[in-house]
């Protein structure tokens, strides 16, 4: 199906740079939805509730491609074509999120302290995930500003989408350093269960990271200089750009989970952090501990 092409000049299209291809975003769509339903069908498969944040990643993907698919068929609908860049530019996000939530789990599941560098794994996704989301805030008002048909409001909006992706690069940067700690130190420690599996899971979470630091270049580089620079530039002007550097790479991303699984690592004890009712008998066992303790020694010295 061929796409519904404006003059590039028309006031009411909002495709002012090229004619957007139908057939790739419609199989992009397919992709999408496809990568979704197995991860939906995973996640059912390994029960683990945290594979959610994911899942919300592929379905943000896929909003993002099936909403650029219909304004393409309808170039004049402002919605659609809004819709389609706010999900495009914030989905990333969720996938990032992930990754920080899979580092934390496994210094849970494979560290006797069940902490890294002195911060508890249960700390730990909760700071980055934190990060994350203030980055998420600080790009989402940036992504709904840049959509504004205001110039001022859309040069702000890129500056400020900007500040937002690079505080993501950021904490990616100190969230891989905490990483590799965890690497050498899971080399180092003691454990019946497979550590070969977890360094395995690492090496896929790295190549997750570095899809979405290509991505982010991208981006910085795309909104950095402006609204002017950016209107006039190469990357603008040539949608092949955003498949290469943006939706391709978020795919393959999800892609990557799929063959090597946190569901297939994370398995038997400590796969899970422990409910609220299982803290609470681990805190009454460790006072019961210490008063035991306690009164021993007391004894011992009369």
């Amino acid at each position: 199906m061929a796409p519904v092409c404006l003059p590039l000049d028309d006031p009411d299209g909002h495709w002012n740079h090229y004619c957007p291809s139908w057939p790739a975003a419609m199989a992009f769509t397919v992709l999408f939805a496809v990568t979704t339903l197995i991860h939906i069908i995973q996640a059912s498969y390994y029960r683990k509730t945290f594979l959610w944040v994911l899942i919300m990643g592929a379905i943000w993907e896929l909003i993002a491609a099936a909403s650029r698919m219909a304004s393409i068929q309808n170039p004049t609908n402002k919605n659609s074509y809004e819709v389609s860049f706010v999900f495009l530019v914030l989905a990333p996000l969720w996938i990032n999120a992930f990754d920080y939530v899979v580092l934390a789990r496994m210094v849970w599941y494979y560290l006797p302290e069940k902490s890294l560098i002195g911060i508890k794994a249960t700390w730990m996704s909760t700071i980055f995930v934190s990060l994350d989301i203030t980055s998420f805030i600080v790009q989402l008002a940036g992504a709904l500003m840049t959509v504004s048909s205001n110039t001022t409001s859309t040069t702000n909006g890129l500056h400020v989408y900007t500040a937002g992706v690079c505080l993501q690069q950021t904490v990616i940067l100190a969230f891989f350093g905490l990483s590799i700690f965890f690497l050498v130190r899971l080399r180092q420690v003691d454990t019946v269960k497979s550590k070969a599996k977890g360094i395995t899971l690492m090496f896929v979470l790295y190549a997750s990271l570095l899809l979405i630091t290509w991505r982010i270049i991208f981006r910085i580089i795309e909104f950095a200089a402006g609204v002017h620079s950016t209107l006039n530039s190469t990357l603008d002007d040539n949608e092949w750009f955003v498949y290469v550097f943006d939706i391709g790479p978020m795919f393959f991303a999800l892609v990557l989970y799929h063959f090597y699984h946190p569901g297939h690592v994370l398995q038997g004890p400590d796969a899970d952090y422990p409910t609220r009712a299982q803290k609470k008998a681990m805190k009454e066992a460790a006072s019961l501990e210490k008063e035991t303790r306690e009164l021993s020694e007391s004894n011992a010295m009369l």
